[in-house]
């Protein structure tokens, strides 16, 4: 399985530390994944993923509050980059078109890392509790997604219904694409789908 993509600093401009660091916490994150899907999450422990990777589970926390963060693997960063972006698309562009591209720029790398999606896929299945973390971990936070658009309109994202429903088919319309490129066994490429959903809901949904 390939290393994180979310990272946004190159391997070799990393410290012997940090390269260190990031492949303890790649290995902890495939792991838990792994026996997800092959077990079911509700069979897997943070104990049994340390002692696969060899490591405490003292280290484990020290990368990961829970189980599901390491099967969702968020980034810190993903939301605030996401938000920013809705604000700084450009005004031409309608607020279900920021959405997709500020949340587009986070699935980017889906079509190099597809081993790990197809996993975390076949875990939502068998558990689809994960769903909201696991988009989350993608910069779709469905809470902060609704407050950016509510800021790009100029209205209120706790009394206007417009933000909270433009977020909530954007997530649809993001879960949708992810479903039928893995369903479909990868036969078109992630990016045509899901530009093919925001089109959709774009005919029929503007500002």
């Amino acid at each position: 399985m390939s290393a994180d993509n979310t990272a946004s600093v190159d391997d070799t401009a990393l410290g012997l530390r940090e390269r260190k660091k990031r492949a303890t916490r790649n290995a902890l994150a495939d792991a838990a994944l792994r026996m997800a899907a092959d077990r079911g999450i509700e069979n897997v422990t943070v104990e049994a993923v340390t002692d696969a990777v060899g490591v405490s589970m003292r280290t484990f926390f020290n990368y990961f509050a829970c189980l599901e963060d390491a099967i969702t693997r968020p980034a810190q960063d993903n939301a605030e980059r996401t938000r920013r972006a809705v604000l700084n698309a450009p005004d031409e562009l309608t607020a279900l078109n920021a959405l997709r591209e500020a949340i587009g720029q986070e699935l980017a790398h889906i079509e190099e890392d597809h081993e790990r999606w197809e996993l975390q896929m076949a875990v939502l299945r068998t558990s689809p509790s994960l769903l909201p973390s696991f988009l989350a971990a993608r910069g779709a936070d469905e809470r902060a997604l609704i407050a950016a658009v509510a800021e790009r309109l100029g209205q209120d994202p706790e009394s206007d219904l417009h933000p909270r429903l433009l977020a909530h088919v954007a997530l649809a319309a993001v879960r949708a694409a992810v479903e039928l490129w893995v369903a479909s066994g990868r036969t078109r490429t992630f990016q045509s789908i899901y530009h093919e959903a925001f089109a959709s809901l774009a005919a029929g949904l503007n500002d």
